[in-house]
């Protein structure tokens, strides 16, 4: 299993906005081949957005990060900054 690490930045004010979005974008991402679960954590103070998102595989976390993600359209409000691919050694 691995987990691909998402950040964007969020413009104040529009995190509601974003979160919206989001909802009706899970339909759609719940398809996407390998996946196995989602966490997206609250924007922080400084507008800092976090998602953690499960693969089965590295090849498909690989194939969000360096397709799926920079070819996404992005939230309003949210600036995609970065994706990183890690294996996951370890969960209760």
């Amino acid at each position: 299993m691995h987990a691909l690490l998402v950040t964007a930045d969020v413009e104040p004010g529009r995190e509601e906005e974003g979160l919206e979005y989001l909802r009706t974008m899970l339909p759609q991402l719940e398809q996407i081949p390998g996946l196995l679960s989602g966490y997206w954590l609250a924007t922080t103070k400084d507008g800092e957005s976090l998602a953690i998102v499960l693969f089965e595989n590295e090849g498909s976390a690989q194939d969000m990060a360096q397709i799926g993600l920079p070819n996404a359209p992005q939230p309003p409000g949210a600036t995609f900054r970065g994706a990183e691919v890690r294996e996951v050694v370890a969960h209760i």
